[in-house]
């Protein structure tokens, strides 16, 4: 066991060490955009995050910003290096960051009726709820739910909104986004904070991957140990995320 570690300690100090300013260890990496998180400028929270883990010019970041589910697809077929923000029940061959980078918090829109008996998570047992492909919020409590996944979002809110389902989760920014849109007034209620889950980076299993994992889990708990990555979290929900 202490010779495969040698081993692969010494793989690793060769992989960096190959890394120079103008050869730069390229990391293919893909999220879905995430507001105040993973935004389209590459800037939020996550990256925050990268920057210091995987700062320039040793390093380079590739990022492509895709549909939530296709970025699952392509990290869970080794296709890319790295994706952001999963839960542990998201992925089953690719390799999860050893710390969570946040504690996710979903909101809800709901039905005026529910709202006004709403005693938490468990007004939703039985009802009819939705949220965005491939997210799996269902895995998160053991409340039964009549729970189904769908791509377009506004489409779930006038659902919403004309009676026909009972509940949405989703984040209360992305929500509200869309009210203006709304086919009839709005006539549903949002309830933050309903659901929360551990969130992780993943890396996909392969020589690479490994030893990115290997290189990030190092450098982030060193963030979290000096208390950085609770600073950089209370900035980004001090800005409305």
């Amino acid at each position: 066991m202490r010779s495969f570690f040698s081993v692969f300690c010494l793989c690793l100090l060769s992989f960096f060490a190959s890394a120079t300013p103008t050869n730069p260890v390229v990391i293919n990496l893909v999220t879905a955009t995430w507001e105040g998180f993973a935004n389209p400028d590459e800037t939020g929270y996550y990256f925050d995050i990268l920057n210091r883990v995987f700062p320039a010019p040793e390093w380079q970041l590739n990022v492509q910003f895709v549909p939530f589910a296709r970025s699952i697809y392509l990290i869970e077929s080794n296709r890319v290096d790295m994706v952001l923000s999963v839960y542990k029940g998201d992925i089953k061959k690719s390799l999860l960051s050893e710390n969570a980078v946040e504690i996710d918090s979903i909101d809800a829109a709901v039905t005026p009726d529910i709202a006004a008996s709403w005693v938490g998570i468990e007004s939703l047992s039985h009802k009819k709820v939705r949220a965005m492909l491939a997210y799996r919020y269902n895995m998160l409590t053991p409340v039964p739910m009549y729970y189904e996944e769908s791509s377009d979002m506004l489409t779930m809110l006038n659902s919403l909104n004309a009676g026909r389902i009972d509940a949405v989760l989703d984040y209360r920014k992305g929500i509200i986004s869309l009210v203006p849109k709304l086919r009839d007034k709005k006539n549903f209620v949002i309830i933050q904070g309903v659901l929360k889950g551990e969130t992780f980076f993943a890396f996909a299993n392969t020589e690479k991957g490994r030893m990115l994992k290997q290189h990030f889990d190092i450098a982030h708990k060193r963030l979290i140990d000096s208390g950085e990555q609770a600073r950089l979290f209370t900035e980004t929900k001090a800005n409305g995320y």
